[in-house]
């Protein structure tokens, strides 16, 4: 909104790089009003006042925004552990819209900012932090990695660019120039091919008329009427009953659960691993969670730590 409010160029990458690149968004004449610029950043309104931006156009940008999960003021940054922003980030340079003096910033809270993250956790693809901005500072970083060059082909499947089209097209380029685009062979980006869970269909089953013994004739009547008022008035009966029987036992005071005092998601969990083996590998780290929720069929799980409870 500040960026079309202030008549600058704004460009927005397409959702998960699925249908295009970038978008830059462009008011129609006499539409410039705060209701204009909101329709415009939303969803629907990128997809109608945007205008498609491919690998071969010529773009030039002062500032990038990206999102994070936690960044460190030595500008290491982690994202939710997709790969997009990296992706689009290698696009850009391909496209030498990044200068030396492109800015790259990201917007998060104070409790997201660390003096230090583990180097060992990123790679050369990784987007490195030039400014970390907060609701109460704006952070410069101390930059200690490099910006990647471009795309790391030797860190893509091959499904990944059947899904991304605009990978497919800028490695037909860059193979047509002589450089070397090998794709990884084993597939590892689990959290793209995570399949749903079928639901479960609930089974029907047919309404037999009741009839009487010895004869074909029903119950009541030659159609059956009225059988399925008795047996909602029989159900409601025993309902009754039921909830008269749980109102006498003395129910069990419920157990308080402790506050959480903050949670990590672990993702890109091999489908092959179970659960028994994480548990395994944090207990010999020293690592206890009180609780975890397991989502491996999903490539992720999530792990709780309780605040301590104050002695009596």
């Amino acid at each position: 909104v500040l960026c079309l409010e202030q008549h600058k160029t704004l460009y927005v990458p397409v959702p998960r790089l699925q249908k295009g690149f970038l978008n830059r968004l462009e008011l129609p004449e006499g539409e410039t009003g705060p209701a204009a610029i909101r329709k415009a950043v939303s969803r629907n309104g990128m997809e109608s006042y945007g205008k498609p931006i491919g690998i071969e156009d010529s773009v030039s940008l002062d500032l990038v925004v990206m999102g994070s999960v936690a960044v460190s003021k030595e500008g290491y940054r982690i994202g939710k552990g997709r790969g997009y922003g990296d992706l689009e980030f290698g696009l850009m340079m391909h496209m030498k819209a990044i200068k030396p003096n492109t800015l790259v910033a990201t917007t998060v809270h104070d409790c997201q900012v660390f003096d230090t993250l583990p180097a060992e956790l990123f790679g050369p693809h990784d987007v490195p932090i030039d400014i970390i901005i907060t609701p109460t500072q704006v952070i410069p970083t101390q930059r200690m990695s490099q910006r990647p060059a471009g795309i790391l082909w030797h860190l893509l499947s091959n499904r990944r660019i059947e899904l991304m089209p605009i990978l497919g097209q800028l490695r037909e380029i860059e193979m047509l120039a002589g450089r070397a685009c090998t794709l990884k062979e084993v597939d590892t980006d689990v959290e793209e091919r995570a399949a749903q869970r079928p639901r479960r269909l609930r089974r029907r089953t047919r309404s037999h008329k009741s009839h009487s013994e010895g004869e074909g004739n029903t119950t009541e009547g030659e159609d059956g009427k009225g059988g399925g008022k008795a047996r909602r008035s029989a159900r409601r009966r025993n309902s009754h009953k039921s909830a008269s029987k749980d109102n006498d036992k003395p129910r069990r005071p419920k157990r308080q659960r402790p506050d959480i005092d903050f949670s990590v998601k672990i993702s890109n969990i091999s489908p092959n691993t179970r659960v028994r083996d994480l548990k395994q590998a944090l207990s010999e780290r020293g690592v206890k969670p009180q609780i975890m929720v397991w989502k491996g069929f999903r490539g992720f799980c999530y792990l709780h730590f309780f605040k301590p409870s104050p002695q009596k």
